[in-house]
This record gives C-alpha cells, sequence and structure tokens, in this order.
C-alpha cells in the first residue's frame, strides 16, 4: 500500500508543477480569496460571472511576489483578462493589461493541458515566464477583471514549488486533487474527457478489490478453522 501512495504521488507531483486550487464563488474586494504562502506556486481556477474577482495576501514579512494570468484553450478564439494589484488602500500599484497583451498559446506537458498565456506582474528572466521580484511587508489585493467580466480563467500566484515536507502532507495536499480537482477542470475548464486523469481512481479501486479479497480471504481461513475444530 505503501508503495502504491508513493507512485500515485509521483504521478499527481509530476503532473502538477503547482498547487491547483477551484473557485466556485465570486470573491468580492470585501469577501477575497485568502492567498496564503504567497511564495509557495499555486493555480487558481476560477470563471467570471459578471464581476472582476479579488484575492488578497497579507504578510508580515516582505516577500517574493509573482503572479500571471492565463485562460484554458479549448478553441482559437480566446478570452483576454487583466491583472491589478492593490495595496491595503486599494491604491493601484502593478497592472497588466490584457486587452493590449499579445496572448500566445502555451501547451502544459505535464498535465497535457493547452493553454493561452496573458500578462505577468514578475521580472524579466529571458525565460518562458518571468520570475518572482521583493516586495514589502502588507497587505495587497491582486483584481482579475476583463471587459465583460467573463471567462475562465487560471491566476497563477507564486514560484517555489512545495508539495509537503512528508509523506502525511504529501498525501493531504494531493489526494483531493488527484482524485477531485484535476478530473473537474478536465470537464469544466477544458471541456474535455481525459481517460488518464482517472488513473489514480482505478489504482484507488484495485486498491479496494485487493484488500477486499485479502480480507474476505483471511476471514474465511479463520471461519472454517472454527468449524473444523
Amino acid at each position: 500500500m505503501k508503495y502504491l501512495i508513493c507512485i500515485l504521488l509521483l504521478f499527481s507531483i509530476n503532473v502538477y508543477a503547482h498547487q491547483p486550487k477551484l473557485i466556485n464563488h465570486s470573491p468580492s474586494i470585501d469577501n477575497p480569496v485568502n492567498v496564503i504562502f504567497p511564495e509557495i506556486s499555486k493555480a487558481y481556477y476560477s470563471k467570471l460571472t459578471g464581476q472582476p474577482h479579488y484575492y488578497v495576501i497579507q504578510s508580515e514579512e516582505d516577500f517574493l511576489f509573482y503572479t500571471s494570468i492565463l485562460s484554458p484553450k479549448v478553441g482559437e478564439d480566446y478570452t483576454w483578462f487583466s491583472l491589478e494589484v492593490l495595496d491595503g488602500n486599494q491604491n493601484l500599484i502593478y497592472k497588466a493589461d490584457g486587452s493590449k497583451y499579445n496572448w500566445t498559446a502555451w501547451y502544459e506537458p505535464y498535465a497535457r493541458d493547452w493553454y493561452w498565456k496573458g500578462p505577468e506582474i514578475g521580472i524579466d528572466s529571458g525565460k518562458e515566464f518571468q520570475t518572482s521580484f521583493s516586495i514589502s511587508a502588507g497587505t495587497y489585493f491582486i483584481k482579475v477583471f476583463n471587459e465583460n467580466n467573463k471567462g475562465h480563467y487560471s491566476l497563477a500566484v507564486g514560484e517555489a514549488e512545495f508539495f509537503g515536507s512528508n509523506l502525511f502532507e504529501q498525501i493531504l495536499t494531493w489526494a483531493p486533487i488527484i482524485l477531485y480537482i484535476g478530473p473537474y477542470m478536465d470537464i469544466f475548464h477544458w471541456q474535455k474527457f481525459d481517460i488518464r486523469a482517472f488513473i489514480p481512481h482505478i489504482a484507488l479501486l484495485v486498491l479496494i478489490f485487493i484488500f477486499y479479497f485479502i480480507i474476505k480471504k483471511i476471514f474465511f481461513r479463520k471461519k472454517r478453522r472454527y468449524f473444523a475444530s
């Protein structure tokens, strides 16, 4: 069982380079999504339904900041999104204008998904993506919006990859991702069905059946010995 869990964890870590989070409501400026550990790479998947979405970072120490926006590629047309970073008094300090950005198709090989790659707020690294920069302690809001405040998006925050410091933490982190979040994103954000997203479910069912037959065999063996005596 331990080896199977390790295999599933290795599979999931290779599939996702960040921690995906599903946001199924419309976070407002008064009730934003709280971004915990902003330096750790996370991707928030959600859908604008008429209002901008807000995320908040509250840090008592200086930290490394990075954010970018992508949208699922389900066709040749894309929906642009813009980003704004506001301070604790809701003053604008950074902006990434998606309406003027050259959105490009980008393939994420680990999860096997196509995105439209949008603007970033970071430092040019000379690579495909920008990198983090140091920002002072305080409260910051990230605003996601577009002209009509409509459409599916993926908001990336942070850059450092972290999956848990031990096996127990990794199980708590990845179990909901591989059993629920991954298939949900495929169906509702990419509008596709990928059987490979259900490999962990198949492996779990196999494990349950193996345990069932082992327990059944042990139980009936003890039962036969009891009646034989």
